[in-house]
């Protein structure tokens, strides 16, 4: 019978929850949102989203081609514009631009620091150092920098900034030990300023989606990454590892385990984004995907010899480095 209580409360806690975060808050025009990485996927796509809704965009763009693009197929309410998050000056442009833009006593709803990258693949010590910082400068330091140039612009409307990690965050994936790093990085730094910024009435909140067959993640994109990431490693390492091992971490066997539990749909990650920006009562983190759930962070609790294990298993092709199967 106490067993009953338990799942009956469980159950009862859950319908709660969801029924809680279903109202909006509306006035979309009233909002002014700004959002890094819009060339492409879930930037690209939540910029048209919310300027369908209403609001007022600012969409960053690395590239021109991205930003006229976006320009073509939006109303005059979004604007696109040029921003390099790794660098200090094109943030600084952007915060300058953003405010020549907003009306008079008015400040930014949110922050989306979306911008990403993945750049290499492959087993730690084959990557560089410079590849590393890469990483981090645009992940990590390009969340962090866009985030404190803007805050004040958050406080004035007491609105909300929103990261997006990754299960990569909360768990590691072996061969894209820079990309993990980075989105832990971020992961800290949400946590600490969603705390620190309670008594301003300003919320931080972390999407974190599993595997999403975005351009990011394309096959061919990251097969021609690992064999770039293996060619660049240094000589000793590269002899160490062989050519065996690297045609096979740049073949399609290696990416079958990550890519075929990837979802393709993308608009569960937009939905998030959109309701962390809009409900009335947004969650603190947003995890998408069923790898995510249902298999990624369950792996993560169990003990590390066992979900090591359960790696290995999962890649039981991958061939042993040449030194070791001497």
């Amino acid at each position: 019978m106490f067993l009953v209580y338990v799942i009956g409360l469980f159950v009862l806690y859950k319908l709660i929850d969801r029924l809680v975060r279903i109202p909006m808050i509306g006035r979309y025009a009233d909002r002014y949102i700004l959002i890094t990485g819009c060339d492409t996927g879930f930037g690209n796509l939540l910029a048209k989203r919310l300027d369908q809704l209403g609001c007022h965009v600012f969409a960053g763009c690395f590239s021109e081609k991205g930003e006229k693009d976006l320009k073509k197929v939006s109303s005059e309410r979004l604007h696109a514009f040029s921003l390099d998050v790794s660098n200090t000056e094109s943030i600084q442009k952007a915060l300058a631009f953003v405010k020549s833009k907003l009306p008079e006593e008015k400040g930014l709803w949110g922050i989306v620091n979306n911008a990403g990258i993945v750049c290499s693949i492959g087993p730690p010590e084959w990557i560089r150092l410079e590849d590393y910082k890469l990483h981090c400068d645009v992940n990590l330091w390009g969340v962090i920098n866009t985030t404190l140039e803007f805050l004040p612009l958050i406080k004035k409307q007491k609105g909300r900034v929103v990261n997006i990690a990754s299960i990569a965050g909360l768990t590691t994936f072996a061969d894209f030990a820079p990309y993990c790093i980075s989105k832990h990085g971020v992961e800290v730094f949400t946590d600490s300023i969603r705390r620190r910024l309670r008594p301003f009435g300003c919320k931080a909140i972390l999407i974190e989606p599993g595997v999403h067959k975005t351009a990011i993640v394309g096959e061919d994109r990251l097969i021609s990454m690992a064999r770039k990431t293996f060619d660049k490693a240094n000589p000793d390492v590269k002899e160490e590892y062989g050519e065996i091992y690297a045609n096979y971490m740049s073949s399609k066997d290696a990416l079958h385990g990550l890519l075929s539990n990837g979802s393709e749909r993308i608009s569960d990650v937009i939905d998030a984004y959109e309701h962390a920006l809009l409900g009335c009562f947004p969650r603190a983190r947003y995890l998408i995907g069923w790898d995510a759930v249902y298999m990624y962070m369950p792996i993560q609790y169990l003990p590390e010899w066992l979900g090591d294990w359960i790696y290995e298993l999962a890649d039981k092709s991958r061939p042993l480095p040449a030194s070791v199967s001497k």
